[in-house]
Order: C-alpha cells, then structure tokens, then sequence
C-alpha cells in the first residue's frame, strides 16, 4: 500500500451487508449480472462461474461466500452487477449489489488491518467514508486471486482503469454539457453537487461583481455566480429562464449560472484540446477545449479548482438560513433508520443523484445506472414494430437499439425528435441500450426512497407498484416514480 498522504480515489461497492472497496486503478468497468452465468470445469468457494466480455471469459465469483458468510442475501440471484478486476495482468469478476461511486481517502486514513488465521484476508485496510462515516474494507487483489482453485485469466482487450489512465486516449471521461448565451461550457459529473432546472435570483447584500443575487436553495440563501464574468469572457443577462449548476466548496454551497443544461457525454481524454497560447484568460479555471460528436465546442471548467477557488469559496460561506437554522442533512440508508409506511413499504432515507425526465409523467432513475445521455440520433434506422422498439442506431462501434421507454412503461406519450434525448445504459457484453425519452428536466438529490418490492412485476406496472423515490428536499420535494433501468435491460435480455 502506498506510503503518500496524497489523496486516493477507490470504488465503493457492496454485496449483501459487506461495503468494500478497490483503488481505482483495479477496477475495469462494471456490467450488468448476466440471466445465467456459463460452468467451468472447477470447482471452489464463492465460484459462481463466467461471463463473456468482448471474447475473454472472466470467472466471477461470490464476495460473501468467499467471505464465509454463505450465501448472498437472497441466494445467488441478489447480485445484479459484476465488478471487473484487473491486477497485475490477471482479470475475475465480484459479484455486488451496488455500486456506491467513488470515495477520496488520504493515505493516513488507512487503517492497517491483520487477521489471525492460516488464510490470507481478503482485505488489507479499512477507512472511514468522509460523508456518512460508513466503515468500508479496502479489497485485497491479490489475495482473493490467490485463494485455493480460483480461476483468473489474463487482462486482454479490456476498457481502461474507470477515471482514465493517464495520457491514455482511450480512456474516457464523463461530462455534463451546458450553454451560456453562446458559450459552450462542460464540467466533469463528479464535481456537480446538483442541478436547479429553474432559477430565480433574489437580491442581496451580496451582489456586486462576481455574486448575481442569490438562489433559495435547502432552506438557504445560496450565492450565486455568472460564469463567464468569472472567466473574463463577458456577462450573461438574466431574462428570466435560467438554470443553475450547484457547486459543493469546503464551507458550502455555490450556484453557477446557465441558460441550458443539454447532455451528459461519454468523451475520450483526447479529445480535450488545449487552450490556445494566446487571447484568453486562462486563470486555472478552464482545463481545455472539448469537441463532441455532434460538432458543438464547449470549454472545459477545472472542476477541483472552482471548488478550491477562495472567492467561490468564501462566498459559499456566506450563504445564510432563510429562517431558523440550517437544516440537518439526511440520513444515509442503513437498517436502523428504514421505516415503514402504512401498507407496510419500507422507506429508507438516502442522498444520491437522480436524473428526472419526462415520460408522460415525471420520473426519475438514479444518475450511475446511465451510461452516458444524447440527442435522438439523425440517421437512426426507424423501426416501425408497432411497439417500444423505434429504431437502432450506431454510437462508439456498437449496435444500439432505441426503446421508447413511455411505451414500456404503458404511457405512450409521443416523441419529437428535436427534442427527445436517449439514455444509453450498459448491457452485458459491452453492449448498450438505448431507452427515448421525450423531454430531460434535471439533476437532483434524493431525500429518501422505497425499497423495491421482493419480486418485480411487469416493466408496464413499474410506475404504478414500483418503489417511489422524493426528491428535493424534505419540505418541498416531490414524489416520484423510480424507474430502474438496469431491472428494464435484465427483462429485455431475458424476454
């Protein structure tokens, strides 16, 4: 383990009650659970069987059972992704319920961890999560590869370290892409806090050159900032039909003005373009030139640095209760603080980020099941089947199939092409599928949300018997459908 006391960045996962974590540079890519998993020709603890990802066989294996804790809560059919791992040239799958993002940890954060036994443990360290304070244990590669009669296959032909290795073009980033005037800006999903699809600006002792007014947010009065004035590249007028990107600084919170919040992209590392060397403000705050595919060019902001910028900064703290004192955030989901309603659902308060749209109604799914989000494609090959399926298009060298996700869901509210946007999730394989929706709204947090039922009933019943999910806050948030689609590829792969 490395002795800096830089920061670290490890995916966090769980299967069952395990939370577990690998460094980024280990985990590959995570996919969908295939319907059934191949045999091979061995047999040891935790061996569920294979997957086939683009040609390699990669063995996959239970987390719990390697754990000793038996079964996966639900037997063998819990798990619904698989986390591939790759050390050292040598490549298996973990069976996990949940992928729960990405955890920054200093090395001094660390906690060596031994276990007495003749075994090797599988895991090397433990940490505190900073946010919620959750213990995670910090995996250990090389011993899960090396347990008795495992089965490991060599690292070919696979996606690079999830955040990019670095100078590798092929590795990929994931951004949100937005509009001031004409302005083309985009900043890394990772940085953005939230979302506000509409904003209105309320005067303050705060306003001057670089704070607008300030926005309600959360029971707060949260400065906001105009971008452009903040890269020296003009203004953006206020005409009543603005957006804002939340930033999340040390002392709270900032609002970013914008006109348009498009599209997230999945884009290459290279195809961010340096700046040019002369007539332009760099000031830290811009990293590059990004060039997506549909020809649009958009400034990339430095995410880590607008965050660490003093001014944001000192502004973020200057945000004030609108009346009485801030509220407590809410709790993150464990099985003490569910709670049940009077049919007997079981609600558990939870924060994460969801994408809400339009599907006929509002609806929402959380923002890690996409993959990426783009427009309907113009030369999508139309389909007239009757039913959900619109059509298939090409994107990255891959076959996508466009499902109208209204249909499936039994409303079929009609799609305009100009408007429409497609939600690109990852299939096993490597495939992708392409659900349609007629309108995006926003990116938000959730306050909590219902547990799914035991058993899923048909995807056209999913917005009346599916789990709910508020967003928002617990004062103003809203109920709405929570549309999983992950559960909407298994069916379609099963059916």
């Amino acid at each position: 383990m490395t002795s800096s006391t830089t920061d670290a960045l490890y995916g966090v996962f769980h299967a069952g009650d395990v939370r577990v974590a690998l460094p980024l540079d280990e985990l590959r890519e995570v996919i969908m659970r295939p319907p059934r998993f191949s045999s091979l020709p061995t047999a040891a603890d935790g061996l569920l069987g294979a997957v086939n990802l683009r040609h390699l066989v990669i063995p996959v294996l239970d987390l719990c059972k390697l754990a000793g804790f038996g079964a996966n809560e639900g037997g063998d059919d819990s798990g619904r992704v698989i986390v591939i791992v790759a050390r050292e040239g040598q490549v298996f799958g973990l069976l996990a319920d949940e992928i729960e993002g990405v955890a920054r940890v200093t090395a001094d954060a660390l906690l060596e961890t031994k276990v007495a036994g003749a075994g090797a443990a599988l895991f090397s360290h433990t940490f505190e999560r900073p946010e919620d304070g959750a213990v995670v244990s910090l995996l250990d590669a090389a011993a899960i590869a090396a347990r008795p009669g495992i089965p490991v296959v060599r690292e070919v032909g696979l996606r690079p370290p999830i955040g990019g290795a670095e100078g590798a073009d092929s590795s990929r980033r994931t951004v949100l892409l937005l509009q001031c005037g004409a302005v083309g800006l985009s900043i890394d999903v990772s940085h953005v806090h939230s979302v506000i699809p509409q904003l209105t600006l309320h005067s303050s002792p705060l306003d001057g050159p670089t704070c607008r007014g300030v926005v309600h947010l959360h029971g707060r009065a949260v400065p906001a900032v105009d971008p452009l004035g903040l890269l020296g590249l003009g203004s953006l007028p206020d005409d009543g039909n603005l957006r804002g990107l939340v930033l999340a600084t040390e002392r709270g919170l900032v609002v970013l003005t914008v006109t348009d919040i498009s599209d997230i992209a999945s884009v290459p590392v290279g195809d961010v373009l340096p700046l040019p060397p002369v007539g332009m403000r760099k000031g830290g705050f811009l990293d590059g030139i990004l060039r997506v595919e549909d020809g649009r060019q958009h400034l990339l902001l430095n995410g880590e640095a607008l965050r660490a910028d003093a001014e944001l900064d000192t502004l973020a703290g200057l945000g004030l209760p609108l009346s009485g004192p801030a509220p407590a955030p809410p709790a993150v989901s464990t099985k003490e603080n569910e709670a049940k309603t009077h049919d007997g659902r079981r609600i558990v308060p939870r924060v994460r980020k969801f994408l809400t749209y339009s599907v006929g109604m509002e609806a929402a799914t959380p923002l890690e099941q996409i993959t990426e989000i783009v427009p309907y494609p113009e030369h999508a090959i139309g389909l007239d089947s009757g039913g959900e399926l619109l059509g298939v298009f090409t994107h990255r060298k891959l076959s996508v199939p466009l499902l109208s996700l209204g249909i499936m869901l039994g409303l079929a509210d009609p799609i305009d092409p100009g408007t429409a946007r497609v939600l690109l999730v990852d299939a096993p394989g490597g495939d992708l599928v392409g659900f349609v929706v007629p309108a995006l709204h926003a990116i938000e947090d959730s306050v909590w949300e219902e547990a799914a039922p035991a058993q899923a009933g048909e995807p056209g019943t999913m917005l009346q018997r599916g789990p709910l999910v508020k967003i928002g806050t617990e004062e103003q948030g809203r109920l709405l459908p929570y549309v999983d689609l992950n559960e909407l590829v298994a069916a379609e792969l099963v059916a």
